[in-house]
């Protein structure tokens, strides 16, 4: 053998040594990728064929590209896995307490991956029932994110219609519902939102006898006491009425109260043990003292901010998360500086139990109503709808000397002034409320409040009107007491918006 064919041939063995190295190697790496595969499939098997007890999952995090891993308690995922098939055979995990469906966890997904939410806390939501008293300001945010956040059960108090007025700031209804009654107009919404939420509509105003129906029976039968009342009134009887019905069934109730540029925000009777209405507000401000929302006005996005945290509330409630709900505190809000301030509140431990409802409208007229005095009709809105939001916590205040100056009804007015009647026209609006629509022959604007003896003449007779009525006869009462002749005053039955109606369409309405 010659040197080169020896050279040759050491070279092919080495070359046959290094390729059966390499295909060694590559063996032993596809062994070790099919021992890894097998190893992963019998651990899945084992996972969803057993329960399993893990301290956390890891999963990649909501919206990050590089799927960083973020740890999640068990407890917001399922207190057990099963094995389950669907109808394709298809292996899948669910909750021994899960009763949403796919839709429903599609819709609620931002809530399923809270932990304080979660596939449980969202059950929980589903079959929890909240009644809300009005489909005003402020139970119309609350009414929309209630549904929108899955509560199951919700019930409505409203016996008014939308007005034209209202959409400024009550944003569940619109200008196609204008006429409508504000329950069926919020059910729509609220269906439109979310079509898993059962309402239950109560067309009626909440009344000492029709509050122990509605409280008591709750949504349904198989539901019979609601889990949270909320407060969406605007006047003082109803407020009293809310917290006394709720205290004699036991159930938590978060108040709000707006006026101008600020709210109020409160959690009563919490658990049927927290502080109450009655803590905050014994007994009721003399009647005229607090202006009412038409009257004061309203900043639009007020409720909007008061009803949502209204909700808000609601829901942590309903979730069980007691720290941080504000019972015991009252939570201001100044929108006009943009600032949250709280007041503390305890339960008087000598106030008397609430047994029995008693009548809202007469306590809070307060002394000089006489005990006989029936509730009066408020004012009609045009097409027949309910009472109108500025007479509501007015219409039983009523004094000896109401009967003694005159009522004139628009057309009786309008006639006497065609026959040269030319009283003084006094107007007890605000000034704001003047630059909207007056009486073109008004010689004096005076808010019923402040009223003088200077704003009107030594003699003659005196005409008096506001807005519905109400304001002329408080104003009228107070010229009395200044020491004015009744007999020369006239209060203007119905106000301008009867006079609107009734002689002249083409004015405003507001």
């Amino acid at each position: 053998i010659t040197l080169p064919t020896l050279f040759v041939a050491l070279s092919t063995d080495q070359s046959i040594l290094s390729l059966d190295r390499k295909v060694i190697a590559i063996e032993k790496k596809i062994k070790m990728r099919i021992f890894v595969v097998v190893s992963l499939f019998y651990m899945t098997t084992i996972l969803f064929h057993h329960e399993i007890s893990t301290t956390a999952f890891i999963l990649p995090a909501v919206g990050n590209q590089n799927y960083k891993r973020t740890f999640l308690p068990t407890t917001t995922i399922h207190e057990s896995l099963k094995r389950s098939h669907n109808k394709n055979g298809v292996i899948s995990m669910v909750s021994d307490d899960n009763n949403l469906s796919n839709q429903e966890i599609a819709r609620y997904s931002r809530h399923l991956v809270l932990s304080d939410v979660g596939v449980k806390g969202q059950n929980v939501l589903k079959d929890a029932s909240v009644l809300v008293i009005g489909a005003g300001g402020l139970g119309s945010p609350c009414l929309l994110y209630l549904a929108a956040a899955g509560v199951g059960h919700v019930g409505i108090v409203d016996g008014d219609t939308v007005d034209e007025s209202n959409l400024q700031r009550q944003i569940i209804h619109g200008t196609s519902t204008v006429g409508v009654s504000k329950c069926k107009s919020a059910e729509k919404r609220i269906h439109d939102i979310n079509p898993h939420v059962n309402v239950r509509l109560y067309e009626e105003e909440l009344t000492s006898q029709t509050a122990m129906r509605i409280f008591g029976e709750g949504f349904s039968p198989d539901k019979p006491k609601w889990d949270v009342v909320i407060d969406g009134s605007d006047n003082f009887p109803t407020k009293y009425l809310i917290n006394d019905a709720c205290d004699i069934h036991g159930i938590t109730w978060v108040y709000s109260a707006i006026l101008a540029f600020e709210g109020q925000l409160s959690v009563f009777n919490l658990d049927g043990e927290g502080p109450t209405y009655r803590d905050l507000l014994p007994t009721p401000p003399p009647p005229g003292d607090v202006p009412s929302c038409a009257e004061g006005g309203v900043l639009g996005v007020l409720p909007g901010t008061m009803g949502c945290l209204q909700a808000t509330e609601a829901v942590k409630i309903i979730l069980g998360r007691r720290e941080g709900l504000l019972s015991g505190r009252v939570l201001v809000f100044d929108a006009l500086a943009m600032k949250f301030s709280e007041i503390g509140l305890c339960k008087q431990k000598d106030r008397e139990a609430i047994t029995d409802l008693i009548d809202y409208q007469g306590f809070c007229a307060g002394p000089k109503a006489p005990p006989s005095t029936p509730k009066a009709e408020a004012t009609p809105k045009e097409g027949g709808g309910g009472r109108t939001m500025d007479e509501a916590e007015d219409a039983v205040e009523s004094t000896a000397s109401e009967a003694v100056f005159h009522s004139i009804g628009p057309q009786e007015c309008l006639s006497k002034l065609s026959n040269g009647w030319s009283p003084w026209v006094l107007d007890v609006r605000l000034q704001t409320e003047h630059d909207i629509v007056a009486l073109p022959f008004t010689d004096e604007v005076a808010p019923h409040r402040t009223v003088k003896i200077e704003n009107v003449p030594t003699k003659g007779d005196i005409l008096v009107y506001c807005k519905a009525g109400v304001r002329g006869k408080k104003a009228c009462n107070r010229l009395i007491g200044l020491g004015i002749d009744p007999d020369r005053l006239y209060n203007l039955d119905g106000g301008i918006m009867k006079w609107q109606k009734e002689v002249d369409p083409s004015m405003p309405r507001y």
